[in-house]
Order: C-alpha cells, then sequence, then structure tokens
C-alpha cells in the first residue's frame, strides 16, 4: 500500500483493463494449410507466455517512484517521462495541491497516482511518512522568486531546509535513493566562480545557490544513496541541441531544455552507476566562450544508457 502522509488522501489512478485471453482459432480438418498454421500457433504461445512471465517479474524487480514537486514546471514533465518510460512498478506524483496535480492532467497519465499534501516544508516526520515504501524520491522542488523582502526567507525554507528534511525523511523511511534537481554555480565560491555573471545574477535571488549548496551538502552527509543533477538556465522549449555532461563545479553558463532536465533526471534514477555523483548539464551551443573542455556530448537521439558511463 502506498504511504500516507497525514490527511492526506491518495488519488489512484484507474486500474488496468483486464488482459485479453489469447485464444486459437481451430481449421477445418480439411485444410491442410490452416492446420500448419493453428500448429504453429499452438507452440508459439507458451513461448510468448513465457516472455510475459519473464516481463513481470522485471516488474516485480522495478523500483516505486514518488516525485516530490510534480507540479512544478519540471517535476511534471518528470512524472510525464516516468509515465512514458514504463520503467517504475509504481509513480506517485507528491503534491501540495492535488487539485492542482489533476488539473495538470497528472492522474490521466498511465500508472500515475497522486499524493496530497506532500511539501518539502511540512518536516522530517510527515515527509517519512510520505516516503514509506518507495524506493526511489526524485525531488524536484525549487523557490519561486515573488516578493523581494521574503525571498530569502522563502529560498531558505525550499531549496535549505527542505532539502534537509528530504534527506532525513528519506534515511528514516530507508529510501533506496533520493535523485535531487540542482542548479549550475550552486559551489560556485568553491572552484572560483563567484564572480561570475551567472553566479552573481542567480544568487541575487534570496542568496538561492548558497541555501542550494547546504542542502546539497545536508543530502550527501545524510547516509542515504543521493545522485544530485544540475542543470544550467531553463528553457521551456523542446531540446534542439546535443546533451553536454560534466562532472560538478564546471559549468558557469549555458541553457537546458526542461524536457530535457526530466529525461535525465528519469535516466539517472534507474541507473545505479549515477548513485554518490553530481552531473552538471546543459545543451551544446548554449555556453558562453563555447562548450567545456572535457565535456561529454550526447545526441538527443542517443542510448540514455551512455550518460553516466
Amino acid at each position: 500500500m502506498l504511504a500516507r502522509a497525514p490527511a492526506a488522501p491518495i488519488a489512484r489512478a484507474r486500474p488496468p483493463a483486464p488482459r485479453a485471453r489469447a485464444s486459437v482459432a481451430r481449421a477445418a480438418p480439411s485444410d491442410a494449410s490452416a492446420v500448419v498454421a493453428s500448429r504453429r500457433v499452438a507452440l508459439a504461445l507458451p513461448l510468448a507466455l513465457a516472455a510475459l512471465d519473464r516481463s513481470t517479474a522485471r516488474a516485480a524487480d522495478a523500483p516505486r517512484v514518488l516525485v516530490v514537486g510534480a507540479t512544478g514546471q519540471t517535476g511534471a514533465l518528470v512524472v510525464r517521462e516516468l509515465s512514458r518510460a514504463g520503467r517504475a512498478r509504481a509513480i506517485v506524483a507528491g503534491a501540495r495541491s492535488a487539485a492542482k496535480a489533476t488539473k495538470l492532467g497528472l492522474d490521466a497519465l498511465p500508472g500515475v497516482e497522486i499524493l496530497d499534501g506532500v511539501d518539502v516544508t511540512r518536516g522530517v516526520d510527515a515527509l517519512a511518512l510520505a516516503f514509506e515504501g518507495f524506493d526511489v524520491v526524485v525531488v524536484a522542488t525549487g523557490f519561486v522568486p515573488g516578493n523581494p523582502l521574503k525571498m530569502n526567507a522563502a529560498a531558505r525554507a525550499v531549496d535549505n531546509e527542505g532539502v534537509c528534511a528530504v534527506a532525513d525523511a528519506a534515511k528514516r523511511a530507508n529510501v533506496k535513493r533520493v535523485v535531487l534537481i540542482s542548479s549550475i554555480l550552486t559551489n560556485g565560491p568553491g572552484f572560483g566562480a563567484q564572480d561570475t555573471a551567472g553566479y552573481k545574477i542567480t544568487n541575487a535571488f534570496g542568496r538561492v545557490l548558497e541555501e542550494k549548496l547546504v542542502g546539497e551538502n545536508h543530502l550527501r552527509a545524510s547516509g542515504v544513496p543521493w545522485t544530485i543533477v544540475r542543470p544550467a538556465g531553463l528553457k521551456t522549449d523542446a531540446p534542439k541541441n546535443p546533451l553536454v555532461v560534466t562532472g560538478e563545479d564546471v559549468m558557469t553558463s549555458g541553457e537546458i531544455s526542461r524536457e530535457l532536465v526530466a529525461r535525465v533526471m528519469v535516466e539517472a534514477a534507474f541507473d545505479a552507476r549515477a548513485e554518490g555523483k553530481v552531473y552538471e548539464i546543459a545543451e551544446s551551443g548554449s555556453f558562453v566562450g563555447g562548450d567545456p573542455a572535457g565535456a561529454k556530448t550526447f545526441a538527443l537521439d542517443s542510448d540514455p544508457a551512455s550518460w553516466f558511463a
């Protein structure tokens, strides 16, 4: 059963339609060709059923995935990509408001359920209850700039204290991995990039990069397995250029489609090689001064299994 936060009912997706039973039409004895065809079908059917059994066994071993921040611009795309991929045993869209998730159509996606009241600012106890039974928690939260006088408090509540609470709750709930979306330049001062335009402009909004760094560091030290994905500047249009991937503390500029970020987040959730690593991502050609030296570049239609090799 899905874990429930207090007073947070789960809107369950419609059950899948019953599997149709295969039937073999019997040919008249006088029709030799039909008899041969019937025998071929009879031989093929056990093989098809065996393949189906193997597929079902793989599904039983697949992870149960909860997306926190599922109604955000990127979070909703992560949920859609998880549904499209069909590799999770369960996909749950964790949202502060189930009504908003429903309005976005997340409950209509194949295999997706909604968990109401999932809010990183609610504290460790509520989050740990919501996380019970999940293998992977994908965190796609981030504060939204608003009132200039309250931006720092908002950034601290979501990107600092909220991520710390997620890490502690995941540890308590025995989550197998947390996949966190963060940002390039989060550790700007740590690699001499504090004077770049990207760091100054981004951090001006509630000192958000400083708050993100506290959250990242807490997750790393929490003891729960983790993966951190740091995208460059986010844009809403579809990806047009190859994916560029580097290690941490490399990128100081660049842009990337939210859709491509969602694909990377989902692949990271399923790829064990991504555990304990930080990836910075952008689209080729979007950097000031050219693509970073030593970066890995992948065509948009490349095999995602190569991204984390």
